[in-house]
C-alpha cells in the first residue's frame, strides 16, 4: 500500500512539473514573439519567472498561464496530501 502511494505521489508531481515546465517554455517563445527579450532570457534562465510573465501580460500569456497554474496547483496538491499521508 505504502509503496503504490509514493508511486501515485511522484507521478502526480512529475506531472504538475512537466506541466510547468511546458507552459514556461511557451511562455519563452511567446515574449521573444511579442519582442519582449527580457522576459524571454530570464524566464529561460529562472522558470518560476514565468509566472510573472503571465500576471504582467494577461492576454498574451493567457495560454502559457493554464499550463504554469495546472503545474503549480497538481504541485502543490500533491505535496499537501504527501503531507498529510506521512505525518512526520
Amino acid at each position: 500500500m505504502e509503496l503504490a502511494v509514493n508511486v501515485i505521489i511522484i507521478i502526480l508531481i512529475g506531472i504538475g512539473a512537466a506541466l510547468f515546465f511546458v507552459g514556461s517554455l511557451i511562455v519563452v517563445v511567446t515574449a521573444f514573439g511579442h519582442k519582449q527579450y527580457a522576459y524571454g532570457v530570464l524566464s529561460l534562465l529562472f522558470f518560476p519567472l514565468s509566472v510573472a510573465y503571465c500576471l504582467q501580460y494577461r492576454k498574451e500569456g493567457a495560454y502559457a498561464s493554464k499550463f504554469l497554474i495546472s503545474g503549480t496547483l497538481l504541485v502543490a496538491m500533491t505535496f499537501g496530501l504527501a503531507n498529510l499521508f506521512y505525518k512526520l
